[in-house]
């Protein structure tokens, strides 16, 4: 078994000297011209490939508009929710590394398949949320995943979603799923009776929109072996030629109704570390 540690050393300088504990909105890159039919949508889910360095930084720049128009947001990511008293911990803390490590000592962030959920990049993000809230923000952060027969996954994260859509009236939703998760059909390649989390929540009028990029690379799982996972390269999600906004709301498919754009991706690897 390899001795795991965290990364807190590395990412110090680039990420705590930017994380004030209690300070007025902190600097952060925000996305510009965010369609009102985005911004507007009580609940957004976006398809996401795990574990690439952009995604989540999209997904931090989309927050960091909303907290600058003061729009009340909640971003749900798929984590399993049992770590979501840490993650509520780490939103209150101080945000040193020693909060960082409280944080990632959970099975989630520790366990030898890593599949992209619990990168670097995802860490950041969080980290930034963090921020955020500190800064005057109002930005929930739930983990909806369960632990639970694979047939029973999508149904379980869609009734978490349904609860969160009861709970935070007047609040946008935002969702961070794999890409299979989002699809608005029923079926895919693998079950073609397959209901994913959007199929089951079409009565909430979902707005999905799947990742577009330039091709690059990914740090994903190629099968069930800790070994299978790594960086890849990864053009499934190539969209060409480029959307010319970091939104498209041409549906690409009947799948989704649109594209949020990433561009070139580049893998993010685990948060921990083996030596």
């Amino acid at each position: 078994m390899p001795i795991h540690r965290t990364l807190a050393s590395l990412l110090a300088a680039t990420l705590f000297a930017a994380l004030p504990a209690q300070a007025a909105l902190p600097a952060c890159t925000a996305l510009d011209a965010v369609p009102d039919a985005v911004s507007k949508a009580p609940l957004l889910v976006l398809g996401d490939v795990h574990g690439t360095r952009e995604v989540p930084a999209f997904v931090a720049a989309y927050l960091c508009a909303a907290a600058r128009q003061q729009r009340p947001v909640t971003l749900a990511l798929e984590l399993p929710s049992k770590e979501q008293e840490a993650l509520d911990a780490f939103l209150a803390s101080q945000g040193t590394p020693q909060d960082l490590a409280r944080l990632t000592a959970g099975a989630m962030w520790t366990r030898e398949r890593q599949d992209g959920r619990t990168s670097i990049d995802m860490l950041r993000m969080i980290g930034q949320v963090r921020a955020l809230r500190a800064g005057g923000a109002d930005i929930r952060l739930v983990a909806i995943d369960a632990e639970t027969a694979p047939a029973r996954r999508d149904a379980a994260m869609a009734e978490r979603l349904r609860a969160e859509l009861r709970q935070g009236a007047g609040r946008q939703l935002v969702v961070l799923v794999g890409a299979l998760h989002a699809v608005r059909t029923r079926g895919n390649r693998f079950n073609p009776h397959y209901e994913s989390t959007v199929y089951l929540l079409a009565d909430q009028r979902p707005l999905s929109l799947t990742v577009g990029t330039a091709g690059g690379s990914a740090w994903v799982c190629r099968g069930g072996a800790p070994a299978s996972c790594g960086a890849t390269a990864w053009d499934i999600n190539r969209v060409d030629p480029a959307p010319a906004a970091a939104f498209s709301l041409a549906p690409p498919s009947p799948q989704f109704d649109g594209v949020f754009y990433v561009g070139a991706t580049t893998a993010s690897p685990p948060a921990l570390a083996g030596e």
